[in-house]
């Protein structure tokens, strides 16, 4: 018979087996929800404000315009979940040039928020988000700050902030250009203060990483965004 020791061995080994199976199907779930589904963001700069600040949290919806393939251009980011080497770096493989699995041959409207990645020219990776302003094919021109869609006003409602007193601010006139067919123009709503697309160019659909759903951070200011 065994001992109340050795009971109490098996029974402590048992727990500890059985956190580590929660623990890491958990860890699995958490990265395939990841992947595929849904990734909290956080906002490190003002270029948002006034609709969003620095520090705050937000979900985004990596399915909204399609099933995103995890590996599409994975060889150009050196780490993985930004902490792990990447083993992929530099290594193409068959999948990286598949930005979606699925694709729902849709993209974001006008005034959507969207979160996308961005590569320098050393391939250092940067998540950013901005506001959708133009769309693929349309003729963009900034005008005193005030932004034409194919040499019309465009009205905008949403959050801005739209001061250019500061002599260090991005100037308030830009264009025209003409958006590629595979592209958009974004910009932050923090006009004068925000690197955009003013400032590195055309943004590609495969960069979009999804429209945000919410922000779950602060507790004071959870909820949808405005329209």
């Amino acid at each position: 018979m065994k001992s109340e020791v050795e009971k109490v061995k098996e029974k402590i080994k048992y727990w500890v087996l059985e956190w580590i199976e929660t623990i890491v199907v958990a860890l699995i779930l958490a990265l395939f929800i990841r992947a595929f589904f849904v990734q909290v963001f956080w906002i490190p700069s003002g270029s948002m404000e006034p609709t969003l600040n620095i520090n705050d949290r937000i979900i985004v919806n990596k399915l909204a315009y399609g099933v995103q393939n995890p590996l599409f251009e994975s060889f150009k980011e050196k780490t993985f979940l930004y902490i792990i080497p990447n083993p992929l770096y530099n290594h193409p493989i068959f999948t990286s040039n598949i930005p979606y699995f699925i694709d729902f041959r849709k993209g974001p409207k006008r005034f959507d928020i969207v979160v996308f990645k961005l590569y320098d020219a050393n391939n250092n990776r940067k998540d950013l988000i901005k506001r959708v302003i133009g769309l693929p094919g349309e003729k963009l021109e900034l005008k005193k700050g005030f932004v034409y869609i194919n040499e019309k006003p465009l009205s905008e409602s949403h959050p801005i902030n739209n001061n250019y007193g500061n002599p260090s601010s991005f100037p308030a006139t830009y264009g025209p250009v003409q958006i590629p067919d595979d592209s958009y123009l974004v910009m932050g709503d923090n006009r004068p203060n925000s690197a955009d697309s003013r400032y590195w160019g055309f943004l590609p659909k495969n960069n979009i990483i999804g429209p945000v759903i919410m922000r779950i951070w602060p507790p004071n200011s959870v909820g949808f965004l405005p329209k």
